[in-house]
């Protein structure tokens, strides 16, 4: 079974409420918000731009938001939220990169080694290497495009794993 990541963007008010704890997440119908589903592509996105599995350090911690800091009790792995300044801030870092400044940043040895989501040592050989940075980037692209539609809108989101 796998481990996917989705975000969904809602008010930045909202937010803060969920945040706050006034409106519990589990009573929110995410299908009724703009959503984005990155498969399994969360954590090694986060290593990506963060170069640890979580607690990275904004803006680009932002990105994929795997911190206590932003989290919330929700289904099996909890979720984590951003107001909508920080959406921005992400997309304003995130705008400034391009495939060949991603390349330098991919260790993909280095990845396996610290058994990023979804490789498994001694399951993946060197050769998977190049396959794993163009899912990666498939998906980096896509949060690019969600947190420019996301930011213009002048939402915040929830992102969770399930």
């Amino acid at each position: 079974m796998g481990m996917y990541g989705y975000y969904f963007a809602i008010d930045d008010k909202m937010v803060q409420q969920i945040a706050a704890g006034d409106i519990a997440l589990n009573n929110l119908k995410v299908d009724d918000y703009p959503g984005l589903d990155i498969d399994r592509s969360w954590e090694a996105i986060h290593f990506l731009l963060c170069g640890a599995i979580s607690d990275g350090e904004p803006p680009l911690g932002y990105v994929v938001p795997l911190t206590s800091d932003w989290g919330i009790d929700f289904g099996s792995f909890g979720a984590f939220f951003l107001r909508a300044q920080q959406v921005t801030e992400a997309l304003q870092a995130i705008s400034k990169l391009d495939e060949a400044q991603l390349r330098l940043w991919y260790d993909f040895p280095t990845m396996v080694q610290n058994e990023v989501y979804p490789l498994e040592p001694g399951a993946v050989s060197d050769e998977d290497g190049e396959e794993f940075f163009a899912f990666i980037l498939q998906h980096f692209n896509e949060i690019r495009r969600f947190y420019s539609e996301t930011s213009a809108a002048g939402k915040g989101l929830i992102f969770y794993i399930f």
